[in-house]
């Protein structure tokens, strides 16, 4: 669980990072914004799913915290309740303290005076006993006296047996309650055993919960930023398209009035055959065979890449279309390959160019080439849209 929770902090702290640098970043283009736009979002999603995973793990802290909790009150009510039978369990086993010394007590005054008479008795001899007898003035006053010697000396054996018998029982009574008693103090202390547990796991959910709270609260804050940097971004592109539309159209102007000195080599003496908007297109893009190619332009002129330059050529007779490759790659028209007309555009996979007639094709080919003239066929072709 630590280590889960220092991996999810370290990526967001690495997304803020990444982000303080894309911040600072200048784009020269709508698309490099564009680009860093894609980035700001994939970052944002990343984000997203930092906060769901830390939420889920703050909701399983949060559950195991309230059954730990709920297992904590539980164990106090059962401690409270110990402590209860405990004091009584105490005051039973000095009730039962006190009964044992009072009948041992008493049980010794009766030994002590048994002892007192056989010494009396041992010391006297057996005159007094037999003066006693002969004293007697009848046959029943002489029954009665030796009745009288016997019964004292059978009360004096019952009162030592019985004393005896109920201190003996008393005795039992109070072994067995302080076994109670014992075995109640053993539960005490498991149930103490188990509260410090309990105290020690809740202390650390409740740790967790707060890590994972401040987490929470650091991955919202760094998606509410990313999301303002998507703003940002946003009307910057806008910004960018407009002021590069702008551009354009002064190129554009430009190139009307310079097209004889801004084309070279083959884009002079070949053109598109035939009649219609298509061969209208295809003749316009040649008319910048031998400028540059420039990754992310759109300058028909100062360069474009391959996607800029059909999007500028079309953009000329007032044709949108998209301006990446593959995007343009479904949009339009699907045409089959072998319908294809001057204006079409081929798709080859992740570049396009666009048909001039004659198995020939007009490209922003590579940095070394610029725009040229190819025989369509040059890279297996993929598809066919036409926007025209």
């Amino acid at each position: 669980m630590i280590h889960m929770n220092k991996r999810i902090l370290c990526v967001v702290l690495a997304m803020v990072l990444v982000l303080g640098c894309g911040l600072n970043a200048m784009a020269t283009s709508s698309s490099e914004v564009q680009k860093q736009q894609t980035e700001t979002k994939n970052k944002l999603n990343e984000v997203n799913k930092s906060i769901t995973a830390i939420e889920n793990k703050r909701k399983e802290v949060q559950s195991q915290l309230k059954g730990l909790n709920a297992d904590l009150v539980e164990t106090m009510l059962t401690l409270e309740a110990l402590e209860t039978d405990l004091e009584i369990k105490q005051e039973e086993i000095t009730a039962a303290q006190e009964e044992y010394d009072y009948f041992k007590a008493l049980e010794e005054e009766q030994y002590e005076s048994m002892k007192l008479r056989i010494q009396y008795m041992y010391e006297k001899g057996s005159n007094d006993y037999i003066n006693m007898l002969l004293e007697a003035k009848s046959i029943s006053d002489l029954l009665n006296r030796a009745d009288f010697a016997r019964d004292v000396s059978d009360y004096d054996d019952e009162k030592l047996q019985e004393y005896q018998e109920i201190k003996d029982k008393v005795a039992e009574t109070k072994a067995v309650l302080e076994e109670e008693k014992a075995e109640l103090e053993e539960v005490q202390e498991a149930q103490l055993v188990y509260k410090a547990e309990l105290d020690k796991k809740i202390s650390s959910a409740r740790s967790k919960s707060a890590n994972f709270e401040s987490q929470l609260k650091q991955a919202q804050r760094q998606a509410e930023s990313y999301k303002e940097t998507i703003k940002q971004q946003t009307a910057m592109i806008r910004q960018l398209e407009a002021e590069e539309a702008n551009n354009s159209s002064n190129e554009e102007s430009n190139e009307g009035s310079s097209s004889a000195s801004s084309t070279s080599g083959a884009g002079s003496s070949v053109s598109a055959s035939g009649s219609g908007l298509g061969v209208e297109i295809a003749n316009y893009a040649l008319r910048f065979v031998g400028n540059p190619y420039v990754s992310g332009g759109t300058s028909l002129i100062n360069g474009a890449d391959c996607s800029g330059f059909t999007w500028a050529v079309h953009k000329h007779f007032g044709i949108s279309i998209p301006r990446i490759s593959r995007d343009q790659a479904v949009g339009g028209k699907n045409v089959s390959i072998s319908a294809v007309q001057a204006g079409d555009i081929i798709y080859y996979g992740n570049h396009v160019a666009i048909y001039i007639g004659n198995g020939k094709v007009v490209h922003a080919s590579t940095r070394e080439t610029g725009i040229k003239i190819s025989n369509y066929t040059y890279r297996p072709p993929l598809c066919v849209r036409r926007y025209w």
